[in-house]
């Protein structure tokens, strides 16, 4: 699966910088690079080709820190009600 990510910088040194650490950020993660398309300061893209299991887990561990987040605002108003 395809994924796109923004890379924003206000000149084009300043994008390749951020592109330089995005790419070794998510190809820490497994993603794979596949190309970057300069748009501009805020349409620039770099397409990485992602794993599903990858994605899955990734959404798997968004989910658990929400849940544990809102687990834990009950648990302090409880506590305020009792």
């Amino acid at each position: 699966m395809k994924k796109n990510i923004v890379i924003g910088g206000l000149s084009k040194s300043q994008r390749e910088k951020e592109l330089g650490k995005i790419k070794t950020k998510y190809s820490k993660k497994g993603y794979k690079f596949i190309n970057y398309v300069d748009n501009g300061t805020l349409k620039s893209v770099a397409v990485f080709d992602v794993d599903d299991n990858i994605l899955r887990k990734e959404k798997s561990q968004k989910l658990l820190l929400a849940s544990g987040f809102f687990m834990l605002i009950a648990l302090i108003l409880y506590m305020r009600a009792s």
